[in-house]
């Protein structure tokens, strides 16, 4: 599975997601402490939730870099401008 529909998990295609915490990805990312995380029960896989539908709005890992985050989300079309203006490198490092 490749294609972003914001339901299923683009890494195993599984649609089971937990809420999720993570210290290093909320200090990391401002958008992910601001924003929800879920993870797929499949592979472990974890997505920035979408603040209008609870879609999945894009896949959140430690190397991410700015060309893997979606414009918008894949379920309802919501634009998040946190994601939108991130550059790849402004991870906070603290």
């Amino acid at each position: 599975m490749s294609e972003e529909d914001g339901i299923h998990c683009i890494v195993c295609g599984k649609d089971n997601f937990s809420l999720a915490h993570d210290e290093w990805m909320k200090r990391a990312f401002q958008f992910v402490e601001d924003g929800q995380l879920k993870m797929c029960a499949g592979c472990g896989a974890k997505y920035l939730v979408c603040e209008k539908c609870d879609g999945l709005y894009c896949r959140i890992h430690p190397a991410l870099e700015a060309w893997e985050l979606s414009d918008k989300c894949p379920k309802c079309g919501w634009v998040n401008d946190a994601v939108k203006v991130w550059d790849g490198t402004s991870a906070r490092h603290t």
